[in-house]
């Protein structure tokens, strides 16, 4: 047995949990093929190795970025486990702060994210190796994301060392906050648990308009909501429209859902038996966004390197 996990997560595994049906097992249909197949928690959302560290003359660091993620990971874990065991429609104060510190290490470690930065920086024709990539997104990731979230309660740290842009976004007082619990379940689950939606103020001219709700067009200034599925009874609701949360149904979560996912969406193995019309949708919804997809995707697919 290696003295490392070989397997470094994208998506938590505890976020993953609490969609999985009997012994933690997932339907996972795959976003750019029409491929569908079970799988468990621990066998999705992952890549071997892919938060490993790489320097000239020393040995790989596959410890570091994984801890440190593991901790931001634990405390949203612990926040959501408060949200589950309670049955208000208000987000507490300190559950804001752990889920926005997560939201903004999903965004960072985004695979797809990772794609488009390789491919701007022509990683070709600059003779950067994968590893070369990896490591500089790693330290992008830290600077960013995990450094100002250890920093965060250090009165003597300089503020902008404890500042990341989707953290003071989605804490700032005109987003409102709240808990969204369908009584019969039926919430989805995808690579992307940051799912933008709609567009405030004068939206962009050169994207059509059907493409704020797959999260393109949009920027942490003037995206209308965000969405983060919790479990297959429990999402938040993040948005700059008060009456967004008495309006959403779990057919719009799930929309939202399936066009922000870039690899795979999932669900438990009964969920479409037990929710018949929203697999109907679900169906309907991957057809859309499989044909939409190619044109914001840019060559990435499930399983590439990038």
């Amino acid at each position: 047995m290696p003295p490392h996990a070989k397997k470094h997560h994208f998506i938590p595994q505890f976020l993953l949990q609490h969609f999985a049906g009997q012994r933690g097992k997932l339907v996972i249909h795959q976003v750019t093929s029409e491929r569908r197949f079970n799988s468990s928690v621990r066998d999705v959302g992952h890549r071997n190795l892919g938060h490993s560290i790489y320097r000239p003359g020393r040995e790989p660091d596959h410890v570091s970025m994984e801890s440190a993620m593991g901790d931001i990971e634990g405390e949203a874990a612990t926040a959501v486990r408060e949200l589950v065991q309670s049955r208000e429609r208000a987000v507490p104060r300190h559950v804001r702060h752990a889920l926005a510190w997560l939201l903004a290490l999903q965004w960072q470690r985004s695979r797809f994210l990772r794609h488009v930065v390789t491919r701007e920086i022509d990683a070709e024709d600059s003779g950067l190796s994968d590893e070369e990539i990896q490591t500089s997104m790693m330290r992008m990731i830290s600077r960013t994301v995990i450094d100002p979230w250890r920093l965060r309660n250090d009165d003597d740290a300089y503020y902008k060392d404890q500042w990341n842009h989707l953290v003071f976004t989605l804490l700032a007082s005109d987003m409102h906050w709240s808990c969204y619990r369908p009584r019969g379940g039926g919430l989805l689950v995808s690579d992307n648990p940051v799912c933008f939606s709609g567009v405030v103020g004068t939206p962009p001219p050169e994207i059509p308009a059907a493409f704020f709700d797959h999260g393109i067009g949009t920027g942490f200034h003037n995206f209308r909501r965000l969405t983060v599925p919790l479990g297959s009874r429990l999402a938040v609701i993040i948005s700059r429209d008060a009456q967004d949360a008495s309006r959403l149904r779990v057919a719009d979560f799930n929309r939202y859902t399936a066009l922000n996912s870039r690899e795979f969406v999932a669900h438990a193995p009964e969920w479409s038996s037990t929710h018949p019309a929203l697999a109907q949708d679900l169906a309907e919804l991957l057809v859309r966004q499989r044909l939409v997809a190619p044109a914001f995707l840019q060559g990435y697919a499930p399983g590439s390197r990038a």
